[in-house]
């Protein structure tokens, strides 16, 4: 699908670009899983197919944390990494140092569940609507997160003494309350997309990707009968311009 896609006009940024993540979610979900007249069907043959090649591109970019565990982890360690550079030459610049950027107060656990609760979770709930197969990167993605989590719990529970028992309290309701409304957005998107495609029905991104090659393409192309009609008609003037020639020459 990717290497199908039309190239973006020169203006406009590229769609990995987190810049625009929350513009390809709101156009992901707003694109229609049910059934549409042919008409409409065809009206939005165009810009449907470019929104969801640039959503599925950008869900490609943010794809990391629905890798198998040890490439995830890789990968995370090597963006704090980048991230802590950058923070630490914006720290000699006298720059202020972005978020998650500073190396002593960010923590890559609880980074990387912030990027998964609200960035990436939501953008695969989506897709997943879309596109059912994907359902091996949902599961990856909950997989992920439920390690990063127990990783985060466990450092909370080596560090006991530094909350006092209320703090520690609005902790734990704060991540059970997140933990909940994850599996609650993903547990949505899969039923959702299961109701709304019958088994053994095409996914929503086939229907759409299943549209004629362009909107009056059949009102264009002439028939293989007017097309021989026509090839007939350019022999016999051919033809007569032939005779006149050898008349002249003669």
């Amino acid at each position: 699908l990717v290497g199908c896609a039309p190239p973006p006009p020169p203006s406009s940024q590229l769609s990995s670009s987190n810049r625009h993540h929350h513009h390809h979610r709101r156009r992901t979900t707003t694109t229609p899983t049910t059934s549409v007249s042919s008409k409409a069907r065809t009206k939005m043959y165009q810009a449907r197919r470019r929104v969801l090649l640039n959503v599925v591109l950008h869900a490609c970019d943010i794809s990391n944390p629905c890798k198998r565990w040890t490439l995830s982890h890789e990968w995370s360690n090597r963006i704090s990494k980048e991230f802590f550079n950058q923070g630490d030459r914006e720290r000699e610049e006298g720059l202020p140092v972005s978020p998650n950027m500073d190396k002593a107060t960010a923590d890559q656990c609880d980074t990387s569940i912030n990027f998964i609760d609200f960035i990436v979770g939501p953008m695969f709930a989506a897709v997943r609507r879309l596109l059912p197969k994907t359902e091996i990167c949902v599961s990856g993605l909950q997989s992920n997160r439920n390690v990063w989590y127990q990783r985060l719990e466990k450092k909370n529970s080596n560090s006991k003494g530094v909350l006092n028992e209320e703090d520690a309290q609005a902790h734990r309701k704060k991540w059970e309350a997140r933990n909940d409304a994850f599996s609650e957005i993903l547990a949505t998107a899969r039923k959702q997309a299961d109701e709304a495609r019958p088994q053994g029905s095409p996914s929503p991104i086939q229907t759409i990707f299943s549209l004629p090659a362009s909107p009056s393409h059949s009102s264009r192309s002439p028939s293989p009968s007017s097309r021989s009609g026509v090839n007939e008609g350019k022999s016999q003037t051919h033809s007569k311009r032939n005779t006149t020639v050898i008349k002249n020459r003669k």
